[in-house]
């Protein structure tokens, strides 16, 4: 199974965010152990290392996205991507990105806080704290 992580699910572990770090964080280990390939969209590194640095600082954020690195693959976005995501049917332009690079990557889940933000995607979209449960 492949999962596309948004990028509060990561934020909420890296900033320990409550109600949300404990959900956030057992579905991040709950894939790792089983057979699920973890992804996250190149962009969604960026974001992680801005968020996270004004919080935390450079160093902790660094050691965050190192581990990070070792425990999820990359999307690349490309001009396919864009052309895909500025002709979906999305509001918010961050969130059709993330569904058309996950659309064209084969990816079957999409684990966010935000479901309601994925609303009319063709891929299931799940908040950690469903995903814990049926998984």
């Amino acid at each position: 199974m492949n999962i596309l992580f948004d990028t509060n699910i990561f934020i909420d572990v890296s900033l320990k965010r409550d109600p949300f770090f404990n959900d956030s964080f057992k579905a991040l280990s709950k894939a790792d152990g089983l057979n699920i390939n973890g992804f996250i969209l190149a962009s969604t590194f960026t974001d992680i290392y801005y968020i996270c640095k004004k919080n935390i600082g450079h160093d902790k954020t660094i050691d965050v996205l190192i581990t990070l690195l070792g425990s999820v693959n990359i999307l690349s976005i490309n001009k396919d991507t864009l052309i895909f995501a500025i002709h979906s049917n999305f509001s918010d332009f961050e969130d059709a990105v993330q569904h058309a690079a996950a659309e064209l990557n084969q990816i079957d889940l999409i684990i966010t806080r935000n479901v309601k933000d994925f609303a009319g995607s063709k891929i299931a979209v799940q908040t950690p704290t469903d995903f814990l449960k049926y998984n």
